[in-house]
């Protein structure tokens, strides 16, 4: 995959789990597998007091968190 067609698939996830931020959802890996549970996506500290969204998620099934990399991610859906 070439950084461009990287760079652009990385932010559709990334768009695509702010949009879905704090609802339950269905987050199908590249692996095949999937993870439904709850989305978490917060925005993360950066330098000079900014804020960023970071490349990774967390998905909370049941009471166990799973982080999970956008580069992972096949799709992301409402469940």
């Amino acid at each position: 995959m070439t950084t461009l067609i990287f760079d652009e698939y990385a932010q559709a996830m990334k768009n695509r789990a702010i949009e879905l931020n704090g609802t339950a959802v269905v987050v199908e890996l590249m692996s095949g597998k999937a993870l439904t549970g709850t989305l978490s996506y917060a925005l993360a500290d950066g330098p000079q007091h900014s804020k960023y969204y970071p490349t990774v998620l967390t998905v909370i099934v049941s009471t166990k968190a799973y982080t999970v990399r956008l580069d992972a991610i096949a799709a992301i859906g409402q469940g």
